[in-house]
């Protein structure tokens, strides 16, 4: 069963090497020992050479025996200082490359440290630049939503102003029934009238043919006339629903681009940390939707202002047809009242 190298085994097999002529190395002293791992032949190998220089000190070190002849021991002594300067010199060597490979690194290392100062000097810079930014879009994103909510309650007085104009439409309707209302009973109130006069004076029927029939031709005019402004009215009750959709639509495309302006200034405060640049776009964006939405919100008011004021006039015109029927009432009651004439026959 094979057994582990120990560290007497490897100083021995370091010394021949040594003494060979040979630098020691992990895969020499292997091969020289003839079994064991790097992993175990580099700690005895290390400590081996941290040992050699107070051996080296030790004549006796590596005395040869005293069985030895002269020749053989010179020739020893001659490998052992060869071998011993060789080493010293890789040692120096190595020392002189590992200490330039230092010096390299700590050179690249500073140059490094000094980008990495102006770097940070940039990013610190870079970032009082953003905060500065970030400030001006905060405040231009306040006055925008300040902007955004007095737009928003000018649109509330715009819909409490429309409510005014339908209820206004709707107590129009409800006037224009009660007069139609009116006027049918106008009529019923006329037929019996002349039905009761008829029947009363039905001896002066010719007398009176001629001026029931200018009175019947009257009432058939004011009637045509009525049903002209009732088909009047009901087109213009229909022009003024379709204007009071077209007044809804263009509010609700008024809401929507107030929610489009709301959207994009939001937008725009996300992306506040890019650019100031891209804000003040954005801002001018912003400013040219309201302005639009100003200007459709003052259409929509002069359209609103304009259905009232037909409104009124419509109001205007079925009071004075209500007059002229009451007048026409009065005169026909006036004129079934009138006494007859001497010269009329008698009934």
């Amino acid at each position: 069963m094979a057994t582990g190298i120990t560290e007497s085994d490897v100083w021995t097999a370091a010394d021949a090497l040594l003494l060979e002529g040979a630098r020691p190395t992990i895969e020499r002293v292997r091969q020289k020992i003839g079994r064991g791992s790097p992993n175990t032949v580099s700690p005895h190998l290390e400590t081996w050479f941290r040992a050699l220089g107070a051996r080296i000190k030790d004549p006796r070190a590596f005395a040869a025996p005293p069985e030895v002849p002269d020749p053989i021991a010179q020739a020893a002594a001659h490998f052992w200082d060869a071998a011993l300067a060789a080493a010293r010199a890789e040692q120096a060597q190595a020392y002189q490359e590992r200490r330039d490979a230092l010096e390299r690194e700590a050179e690249r290392h500073q140059a490094l440290a000094e980008q990495l100062q102006q770097r940070e000097a940039q990013l610190i810079n870079r970032e009082r630049d953003l905060q500065e930014g970030l400030k001006v879009a905060t405040a231009q994103l306040a006055a925008t939503e300040e902007r955004l909510q007095a737009a928003e309650a000018q649109l509330r007085q715009r819909d409490k102003a429309l409510a005014v104009a339908q209820e206004s439409l709707t107590d129009a309707r409800s006037a224009n029934k009660a007069l139609l209302a009116d006027a049918d009973l106008a009529r019923e109130r006329h037929t019996q009238a002349m039905a009761a006069l008829d029947a009363r004076h039905a001896a002066h029927e010719r007398r009176w043919l001629n001026e029931l029939d200018t009175e019947r031709s009257s009432v058939k005019r004011l009637q045509a006339r009525l049903e002209a402004l009732q088909a009047a009215s009901q087109q213009q009750a229909d022009q003024l629903r379709e204007a009071l959709a077209e007044a809804q639509q263009q509010q609700r495309a008024a809401e929507q681009d107030a929610q489009l302006v709301q959207a994009q200034a939001l937008a725009d405060a996300r992306q506040r940390d890019i650019e100031s640049a891209v804000a003040a776009q954005a801002l001018q964006a912003v400013q040219s939707r309201e302005a639009d939405l100003m200007r459709r919100l003052a259409a929509a008011t002069a359209q609103s202002d304009e259905l009232l004021s037909q409104l009124k006039s419509r109001d205007a015109q079925f009071g004075d047809l209500a007059r002229r029927l009451l007048a026409s009432q009065e005169a026909a009651s006036a004129s079934t009242n009138k006494p007859p004439s001497s010269s009329s026959p008698a009934p």
